[in-house]
């Protein structure tokens, strides 16, 4: 199964950049999640001002597909299907 973690090894070299933000309340459980999980990706905090320049962050978990130019090319809402995703980013990855 895809993970973000595999996509950033697997595409790092080609461009592809992964960026977490968590929206928990501290950044003490994002660091151990990090450890644990053994993330290869920056992690930032959000809050609900950067959810409101994302059109507003009514549920979690979130994902945004923003091309090179910082154009969001697509947004899942909840469980997101990982496949459809990974074809979409490797288009944009080839120019496509």
């Amino acid at each position: 199964m895809p993970s973000f973690v595999a996509w950033q090894k697997k595409y790092g070299p080609q461009g592809l950049q992964i960026i977490g933000i968590s929206m928990d309340d501290g950044p003490a459980l994002v660091r151990s999640m990090v450890s644990k999980l053994k993330l290869n990706y920056p992690v930032a905090m959000g809050d609900v001002k950067l959810g409101d320049l994302y059109g507003g962050v009514l549920g979690l978990p979130i994902s945004f597909l923003i091309d090179r130019y910082g154009v969001t090319q697509a947004e899942y809402q909840g469980e997101a299907d990982l496949n459809k995703i990974e074809k979409q980013m490797q288009s944009l990855l080839s120019g496509r």
